[in-house]
């Protein structure tokens, strides 16, 4: 692969992937909060929160990763980690050399009450504060990166560990190749797209059935 991949949020998911991109010799840039001890990675601690700029190494980033989380469950969390944090990031990200942005995104976007089968076309209406501000979150991603963006919205992740598995669900390790599938076949697309990402599960009528239509037809395999 050879590639210089930075990733904002470098957690639970930001981990899983890394250890693939590194089989794949690419060099990581991971920017979190805490400290990690991942071996093989260029660790860059830096609070999206604070008025103090990210600094990066002058490099050209083939893809940048954001993942964002809110600091806190209520409204005031969502709003510091979907629309505070990505202001600041794409404010620090405007004099980067990057060829392509790949977002996390989640499928609140979509309402509760938009049942049956639901897809990339269906209208986004979300019924809580948590999918309105990832809505407003997407909506600032597209125009902070109007070129060469993928938006990947993940269903309910869970893990071996997990006690509750939502009906519209994604493992955490697929989560982690979904990322690297992207990075590797849908970064070189210029026009900004969504992808639904959810694993198989039978359409109800009666409840909201996510699809991954979209996503099987870019190549990915569950």
């Amino acid at each position: 692969m050879s590639k210089n991949i930075l990733i904002i949020g470098y957690g639970n998911i930001g981990s899983r992937l890394g250890k693939k991109l590194k089989e794949k010799s690419a060099k990581i840039y991971a920017v979190s909060r805490h400290n990690s001890f991942d071996q093989g990675i260029v660790k860059i601690n830096w609070d999206w929160l604070s008025k103090k700029n990210l600094e990066l190494p002058k490099v050209i980033f083939d893809s940048v990763i954001i993942i964002p989380k809110p600091s806190r469950f209520d409204e005031d969390g969502y709003r510091d980690g979907f629309i505070l944090s990505l202001k600041n990031i794409a404010n620090t990200l405007q004099n980067v050399n990057i060829k392509s942005v790949i977002a996390i995104s989640s499928t609140r976007v979509y309402g509760d009450h938009q049942k049956g089968h639901v897809t990339e076309e269906t209208l986004v209406e979300p019924s809580e504060f948590r999918g309105r501000f990832i809505k407003e979150y997407e909506l600032l991603l597209n125009k902070s990166f109007p070129n060469n963006l993928n938006i990947l919205r993940f269903a309910g992740l869970y893990s071996e560990e997990s006690k509750h598995i939502s009906h519209n669900r994604l493992n955490r390790d697929t989560a982690a190749n979904i990322i690297f599938f992207a990075i590797e076949n849908l970064s070189n697309n210029k026009a900004n797209a969504v992808y639904n990402c959810s694993e198989d599960s039978k359409v109800l009528e009666s409840i909201k059935s996510i699809s991954n239509k979209k996503l099987k037809k870019a190549g990915f395999k569950f």
